[in-house]
């Protein structure tokens, strides 16, 4: 059933075998998952079926270091989480993305690829994707000449992402959760601390309250935090009250290795001519993901890189300003340029219609490079508190995005390795966006939205904040979910590997005894 905390009695203590906190894409996944069992759950979601500007506000905080999107607009606060803005992108890590390698700090996960295969399997469904299969030749006809080419058959593979509707998993299973009689979803309930009175290595409860409305208190026999990258962090570093330092805090790593994946148009490949490489067999224009062979990357000591190759002709004034504004609101954004770019794209309506009819219809004289790499594990990056209090009296969150010289390295590298291979097939240079040259480089835009890595999963308590089953060191009944925990971030998108941990964890906690 679905609820409104708002009208739960002050005072009120709830009680459930499990409360998920948090009805994002891991929190929806496992309540789901875990329908019809015998076991009482607590699903909370701080906002409503729609946007609220007052919740929302919760949300917002400050940033240092490389530039990215405000806080409060990089994630949404209501029922269904990011999956209410997010595009849909998805692919299963690599094989390499769980290994251990020496180049990179802090790599490794406690369990490698093919035990995760059973949960991505199931996690497709979830997420409205075909069969789990992500082979290049499988999709070939629906991918650009580029994947025949000569420039796929060195150091370079085409990578396969699947696209979800995109699934929008507040309205999508709405119906399901609110018809399941073990589940009840409250809503505009908003986690405010966590309980450690009891003992310290267990939660007790946690006090709940609403913008406008009552205070509560949950008990239950197991917690899980799914609030997403940066609320998972600073929730546990809130909870002080046991614990001076936050919970699973105990060896300063709660927050650390903050990272995303570096988002922005880097390079341009112009050919040496006009050419149809970005069709498909069907005649389509489509954009091309590339990434390094894998070989190449422990070769050269590299992290994971991916690479979109999409035609350009040319960049009108109308153009880039219509681009600006589609790109921003399809992210749920509203720029604050956004009447300029609109006076741009009028005043220029001839030049934008232009491009955008060469990009349709045109062959290609050029490709642009959008990259999209993975960052190394780095403590510097991080999550921490403000003196800064919201609405409920929380301090507010401080987001510091660094990038490493390694990050930096296989931004330029690969790109030059991507340019090495398209003149050795003979097909066209590589020409490099001038920030790209610059030493100690920032990413320009906004990164992509991917708030990973805060409550990092280690059997080293030193290492990391959650052990292998995601449960907080030093805590017998508190979990995490979501991309905070994910030790490496590789290049894929997190959705599709948040749900197959959320299921997992959820077969974990179906299984097990609180």
């Amino acid at each position: 059933m679905i609820e409104d905390a708002r009208t739960i009695p002050a005072g009120t203590v709830l009680k459930a075998d499990l409360c998920i906190v948090g009805a994002g894409a891991a929190g929806i996944a496992m309540a789901r998952a875990l329908i019809g069992r015998p076991m009482r759950i607590i699903l909370l979601e701080a906002g409503g079926d729609e946007y609220d500007d007052a919740t929302q506000a919760l949300y917002a905080g400050t940033r240092e270091g490389n530039p990215c999107a405000p806080l409060d607009v990089s994630r949404l606060r209501y029922f269904g989480g990011t999956t209410n803005h997010w595009a849909g992108y998805c692919r299963p890590f690599d094989e390499s993305d769980f290994e251990r390698r020496a180049w990179v700090g802090m790599s490794g996960w406690p369990f490698d690829l093919d035990h995760l295969v059973p949960f991505y399997e199931r996690a497709q469904p979830v997420l409205e994707l075909q069969a789990f299969d992500y082979e290049a030749a499988t999709w070939a006809e629906h991918m650009s000449g580029l994947f025949r080419s000569d420039v796929m058959q060195g150091r370079l593979r085409a990578a396969v992402f699947q696209q979800s509707p995109p699934t929008r998993l507040g309205p999508r299973y709405r119906d399901e959760l609110a018809k399941a009689r073990n589940v009840t979803v409250y809503q505009w309930a908003n986690l405010t601390d966590i309980r450690t009175d009891r003992s310290p290595e267990a939660v007790s409860a946690i006090d709940v309250a609403c913008l406008e409305g009552p205070h509560f208190r949950i008990e239950a026999d197991r917690f899980v935090l799914a609030m997403g990258g940066i609320e998972n962090a600073r929730m546990l570093l809130s909870a002080t009250s046991t614990h001076a330092a936050g919970l699973g805090n105990g060896h300063d790593m709660v927050g650390r290795c903050f990272m995303d994946h570096p988002h922005y148009e880097a390079a341009q490949i112009l050919f040496n001519a006009p050419s149809d490489i970005a069709r498909s067999p069907t005649g389509q224009i489509v954009y091309t993901q590339c990434m390094l062979d894998q070989a190449v990357e422990r070769e050269e000591e590299l992290l994971r890189f991916l690479t979109t190759l999409h035609p350009v002709s040319r960049q009108s004034p109308g153009y880039v300003a219509l681009r600006n504004i589609t790109k921003n609101l399809r992210r749920g954004i509203v720029p604050e340029s956004l009447w300029d770019d609109l006076v741009q794209v009028v005043t220029d309506i001839d030049g934008a219609a232009m491009d955008l009819y060469g990009r349709l219809y045109a062959d290609t004289n050029a490709l642009e490079l959008t990259i999209h790499p993975e960052q190394e594990p780095n403590r510097a990056s991080r999550v921490t508190l403000t003196d800064e209090r919201d609405a409920l009296g929380l301090r507010r969150c401080r987001l510091d995005w660094r990038l490493t010289d390694l990050d930096r390295r296989t931004i330029r590298r690969g790109l030059e390795i991507v340019g090495e291979e398209f003149g050795r097939a003979g097909i066209g240079r590589l020409q490099l966006a001038p920030w790209v040259e610059e030493d100690g480089f920032e990413v320009p835009g906004n990164g992509s939205y991917h708030h990973i890595g805060t409550t990092r999963m280690s059997t080293d308590p030193k290492q990391g904040v959650v052990d292998a089953d995601c449960r907080v060191h030093g805590l017998h009944n508190l979990y995490v979910a979501g991309s905070s925990v994910f030790p490496t971030a590789g290049f894929a998108n997190p959705t599709l590997t948040i749900v197959a941990l959320a299921l997992r964890l959820a077969d974990h906690l179906d299984t097990t005894t609180g």
